[in-house]
């Protein structure tokens, strides 16, 4: 009986001595979510050495030391309870311990073989890390597979920092780059263009129709520049005095002289005469040089003439100004049809063919003004003097054509009343009796007659061009010049034979211009010639189109280009090329970049720059340089953000959410 109290003793203290010693390996071998050691590893299942522990330290506090990277702590324990699940453990223990979103909490279970990485991915307010989820998944499945599925607890650790050191670069960086790029490839085309412009019109003035082409553009240009600083002086005039803008208005009629000598040569190049190769050359050459000091001697008195008027100082009236002048033009479509239609029921549409569009011209003119009221509006508000400046210029002239268009149809209606009332008075045996070689017995009366009808046709074509500032062709200016000097020599003629002949000739070049000033391209291969002195006595030596001009001879002839090459058209073609390449450099990148946004961007990047280029030089281009009057508008028509360190403040804990998983719901972990 003893020996067996004695037997059951000794198995108690077995008992017991087990229970003391089995009791904290079996906690061992499961832990809850703990709080960390004060340092970056916390090695709860003693599988690390005590110099590699030290090296990992060293390691990760170098990371949690370096801007815009994201800090990493470990926890190792033989398994995880409470919760089992390994993503679920490690966001509860990264709750508990207060990590910040760029605070990384490894989880590993040596003895569960499993591990997880808790991280914050944002939503629902809550600010997320640096590193995407599809990131931390491919780490984890790394470190699973390549480290501690060998027991490479040191190594895989280490693993995890060297990747957490390759942060991808933020989105706002790439944005700044694609900007970046964007205007790279912007200023590149820009001086490709440039250099390409000033290439083909070197190439021009190398040759002869290359120089007339040239010519007549920037004739156009120059008049245009001319004409539309005629209607802001038109302006400056009624605001401040015509004793104020005498110097200015005796600078445009210096430039008009310039430019009617320079017209003058024009039409030497395109009558029916040859001209010599020299003659050609110095011809061109005198009227682009006319044209450029038409250009400089504008520039000259721009600044004085903005300095007068200070647009910017007293925008609140300039503005009640044109909102009065835009009202008083509000009757002038409804009169324009009026006119129109009262002139159409006493005229043939051919007499019309000038003015016949001047209505929805005058309309269009009119709504464009409306809108720039408005940015008119928007720049006073906003004190930009510069969108002021250039607002009322346009409103000015906007407005200014509008008026333009409306006379120019009560010009053609005083040429057509003229010409009527001349064929009611005229002699008409005696004129139609007269043949050649009889011009004395033409009357002064019927002179009178074709002069005064003269006259009236060009008041009406100048009316009409002047109301389409650069919208003409060099074509038409030269012919309204030809009709305005042969009027000239008509009137001071001696011999009522030669006036009549010169007068005729002036009429039948002024309607020439009111029907070529709505024409969207001037005549191609034709040359001035003059009529056959026996065709008519009244058009005895008129100016007119050779109309028999063989086709070789058109095809080869050259052309009256009047605006530049579409340089803009260009930069569309480029925008169109880079969104094309981004297209294909997206479809291409997701199909190589394996879930690397990197190189998606970077594919994107080089098929659009790829593509603008493409774009934008595919196609030859050209063209000059452009005038634009007094006033300057010319018609055609990022640091790093400092890194969160760890801390254990209630507003780290508040930016997270609280309880729950840190990782969308993201199911837990992987086994190795």
């Amino acid at each position: 009986m003893r020996n067996r109290l004695r037997r059951v003793a000794a198995i108690g203290t077995v008992a017991l001595l087990g229970a003391l010693v089995g009791g904290p390996a079996v906690a061992a071998s499961a832990q809850t979510p703990p709080d960390l050691d004060q340092g970056h590893v916390s090695d709860f299942s003693d599988v690390l050495s005590d110099s590699q522990e030290t090296r990992l330290e060293q390691r990760l506090g170098e990371l949690a030391s370096a801007d815009g990277l994201p800090e990493l702590y470990v926890v190792l324990v033989p398994d995880f309870e409470d919760p089992s699940n390994a993503l679920a453990w490690a966001d509860a223990t990264a709750l508990r311990n207060n990590l910040a979103p760029d605070q990384y909490l490894l989880a590993i279970a040596t003895d569960g073989r499993s591990l997880a990485i808790s991280a914050e991915y944002g939503g629902d307010g809550v600010d997320a890390g640096p590193l995407a989820e599809n990131r931390v998944l491919e780490i984890e499945n790394d470190l699973g597979s390549r480290y501690l599925a060998d027991d490479d607890w040191d190594g895989g650790i280490a693993f995890v920092a060297d990747e957490f050191s390759q942060v991808p670069v933020p989105w706002w960086v790439w944005l700044l780059g694609v900007a970046g790029l964007a205007a790279l490839v912007f200023a590149v085309t820009r001086l490709v263009l440039f250099l390409r412009r000033r290439a083909a019109l070197a190439a021009e003035l190398r040759t002869l129709e290359g120089q007339k082409k040239t010519a007549a553009r920037r004739l156009v240009q120059a008049d245009e520049a001319v004409r539309t600083s005629e209607q802001e002086l038109g302006f400056v005039t009624a605001e401040f005095g015509e004793e104020t803008t005498a110097s200015f208005t005796a600078l445009l009629a210096d430039c008009r002289t310039r430019l009617q000598k320079a017209f003058g040569l024009l039409e030497k190049l395109q009558d029916a005469e040859e001209d010599t190769t020299q003659e050609t050359r110095e011809w061109t050459d005198t009227i682009l040089r006319l044209c450029r000091e038409v250009d400089d001697a504008l520039d000259a008195r721009r600044q004085e003439l903005a300095s007068l008027r200070a647009l910017a100082e007293g925008a609140a009236d300039t503005l009640a100004r044109l909102r009065a002048a835009r009202a008083d033009a509000e009757s002038l479509q409804s009169e324009a049809v009026d006119r129109l239609a009262s002139l159409a029921a006493a005229f043939a549409p051919a007499d019309l063919i000038g003015v016949v569009d001047n209505a929805d011209q005058i309309g269009a003119r009119l709504r464009a003004a409306d809108a720039q009221l408005d940015a008119l509006q928007k720049a006073v508000d906003a004190r930009k003097p510069k969108a002021i400046t250039d607002a009322v210029h346009e409103i000015e002239r906007l407005l200014a054509e509008a008026r333009d268009l409306r006379a120019a149809i009560e010009a053609q209606a005083d040429a057509l009343a003229t010409r009527s009332t001349a064929a009611e008075t005229a002699v008409v045996p005696g004129v139609a009796g007269v043949g050649s070689g009889d011009a004395a017995s033409i009357g002064s009366g019927t002179t009178g007659s074709v002069l005064s009808q003269a006259a009236a046709a060009v008041r009406a074509a100048e009316a009409s061009v002047q109301a389409r500032p650069g919208g003409v062709s060099a074509f038409t200016l030269a012919r309204l010049h030809s009709a305005q000097q042969l009027l000239s020599r008509a009137s001071v003629a001696p011999a009522p034979a030669d006036a009549e002949r010169q007068a005729a000739s002036a009429l039948a070049a002024a309607e020439q211009v009111q029907g070529l000033v709505g024409a969207a391209t001037a005549p191609e291969g034709r040359r001035f010639v003059r009529s056959s002195p026996s065709s008519h006595p009244a058009d005895n030596g008129a100016v007119m189109y050779d109309t028999a001009v063989s086709s070789a001879a058109r095809e080869s002839s050259w052309r009256l280009y009047t605006e530049e090459e579409d340089s803009e058209g260009t930069g569309g073609k480029a925008a169109v090329g880079a969104i094309s390449g981004g297209v294909i450099g997206l479809v291409s990148g997701l199909g190589f970049a394996d879930g690397n946004a990197g190189i998606v961007v970077m594919f994107v990047l080089g098929g659009g720059v790829f593509g603008a280029l493409m774009g934008a030089f595919g196609s030859s281009g050209g063209g000059g340089g452009s005038s634009s009057g007094w006033g300057g508008s010319s018609r055609s028509s990022w640091g790093g953000s400092s890194r969160s360190s760890r801390g254990f403040s209630s507003s780290r804990s508040s930016s997270r959410s609280s309880g729950g998983s840190r990782s969308s719901g993201r199911s837990g972990g992987r086994r190795f």
